[in-house]
């Protein structure tokens, strides 16, 4: 529609000029990567001083892929932990129809310990490579993909650019744009043009989504709305059954349980100060403390323990006995929907940060009533559904999430109606695999 009154030659001039443009801003781009390869290598070696995670296979994200992995895989690349869940109905899709090979990569260790928790030697596991020109071409040039399926929001031009070079198909699934996202990306248009220009399929969750990779440089022709991964998920087999014997180390459900996941700096003071409060009116009330990043673990426990409570650390707990504790610092990987399933409240963190939220679907699918605070920027469509089927309850203050937190521990009704519902949402939004799969047989087939 703004083509009118205008020739086909302007078009293809303003096209190669866009091409062009495209170009300068891609090696511009490698040029400044590989300047800054020192500064990034010895960021990773400064934190694998703190935490030999990062120490190990550090020379993979360098291209230097063990010989041990196969090649010719279908390769999904999820960055941590929530990509890796997200991507999780995709991958036991692929591994139960495809007669190939599945290697996931990811970025965190987090993300690497959750793919090995999730499914063990099924499939491959390497830390990604870092978008610099020689560690992209290392990595391909050893694992010769079949295809590369990138989840969520990873827009890596030298790696997209290393795929669709070498005519390797390459799609996005699940893919988001969060508004920090676009705003950065929009400064680097015609960057994000040229690397996006010879993506197969993008499989986007929502229109917004969808309006925002197109302007960032997608072919309209190649954008799908498939919808949210995530609504796909099922809890892991036997989890209300463990749920329940852990549960049993602290009381059981004689001592009301609320959880705090994934949390943020800034989030736990606020909290503690609130669970001081509500344990006047429950004395018997367990709290649950997350972290979402493990080298937070020390700082938390000493800002927890200054509140006067018996605070116990989930590492520590003598093995099969009772924990005599009203707050349990939760400092180990990989269960936090084990602690969500054993809660009465789920309250997700990175909500009341400026985080951007994290996944409210998680306690939800185990049956824990949630609650969430205002800063949910990543996960809009999700909170919007999420408040309209009345099974979660977003709230603005620490105050009001005291006020609603009492409400909900003096009324089962309300929280079994939330369980309710929430099963209702989940059933009533399912289907992003069945249409990610269908966009994704051209580049499965091929």
């Amino acid at each position: 529609m703004f083509d009118r009154g205008f020739s086909d030659p302007p078009r293809l001039v303003v096209s190669a000029i866009g091409v062009a443009m495209g170009r300068v801003y891609f090696l511009v781009y490698r040029v400044l990567i590989n300047l800054l390869l020192p500064v990034v290598l010895v960021r990773y070696l400064l934190k694998g001083m703190t935490r030999r995670e990062y120490r190990h296979r550090l020379t993979e994200r360098f291209g230097l892929i063990p010989k041990q992995v196969r090649t010719g895989s279908i390769w999904i690349h999820a960055v941590s932990v929530g990509e890796v869940n997200a991507a999780a109905p995709l991958v036991r899709h692929l591994l139960d129809t495809q007669d190939l090979p599945v290697l996931i990569s990811c970025v965190t260790p987090t993300g690497s310990a959750q793919i090995t928790r999730l499914f063990g030697d099924r499939v491959g596991h390497v830390y990604a490579p870092v978008d610099s020109g020689f560690a992209v071409s290392k990595t391909l040039k050893t694992l010769q993909p079949r295809a590369v399926i990138i989840v969520e929001t990873e827009l890596w031009p030298i790696l997209i650019h290393g795929v669709s070079s070498r005519n390797i198909p390459i799609a996005f699934v699940n893919l988001r744009i969060s508004d920090l996202t676009f705003k950065r990306a929009r400064y680097l248009k015609p960057l994000c043009r040229f690397a996006l220009r010879d993506v197969q399929s993008f499989c986007v969750q929502t229109e917004t989504d969808a309006e925002r990779i197109i302007a960032l440089g997608a072919q309209t022709s190649r954008v799908f709305k498939t919808g949210n991964l995530k609504f796909d998920m099922e809890a892991p087999p036997g989890i209300q059954d463990q749920a329940a014997e852990l549960r049993d180390m602290w009381g059981g459900p004689s001592r009301p349980t609320i959880v705090l996941g994934s949390s943020h700096q800034g989030e736990e003071r606020p909290f503690m100060e609130m669970l001081v409060r509500l344990r006047e009116a429950y004395p018997e009330l367990v709290a649950l403390i997350v972290p979402r990043h493990p080298e937070r673990f020390e700082a938390v426990y000493q800002e927890i323990s200054t509140f006067g409570l018996r605070v116990v650390r989930r590492s520590e707990w003598p093995a099969d006995s009772q924990v005599d504790a009203d707050v349990i610092l939760v400092d180990t990987m990989g269960e936090l929907m084990l602690f969500y399933a054993a809660s009465d409240l789920a309250i997700v963190g990175g909500s009341f940060a400026a985080a951007g939220g994290h996944n409210i679907l998680e306690p939800i699918l185990v049956g824990t009533p949630t609650l969430f605070g205002p800063g949910m920027s990543n996960f809009r469509e999700i909170t919007r559904l999420v408040v309209a089927a009345d099974t979660g309850l977003q709230v603005q203050s620490f105050e009001k999430l005291y006020e609603a937190l009492k409400d909900h521990l003096d009324d089962p009704e309300l929280r079994e109606s939330r369980i309710r519902n929430g099963y209702k949402l989940l059933q009533a939004n399912r289907g992003a695999l069945e249409k990610t799969v269908g966009n994704l047989q051209p580049i499965l087939n091929g």
